[in-house]
């Protein structure tokens, strides 16, 4: 059985972006960034509709995603 990651941060789609959309700029946030997350998955949100879960292995790597994609 796989532990969840330590540190998960949670972002919702921006209005009047597509899903599609929001996962690249996630995705490519990542890559610039050399990071590889331990988690990524889809999850509902109230407000949007949709968002994302990121999990990450060390909590400054959760802080320097939080800043980049905080609304």
């Amino acid at each position: 059985m796989a532990l969840d990651p330590p540190f998960v941060v949670r972002v919702e789609k921006p209005p009047g972006s597509t899903f599609g959309e929001t996962m690249n700029g996630i995705r490519s946030w990542l890559d610039q960034c050399k990071i590889q997350p331990a988690m990524f998955k889809p999850v509902a949100s109230e407000r949007t509709g949709v968002g994302f879960e990121i999990g990450f292995n060390s909590e400054d790597e959760a802080h320097r995603f939080d800043d980049a994609f905080r609304p």
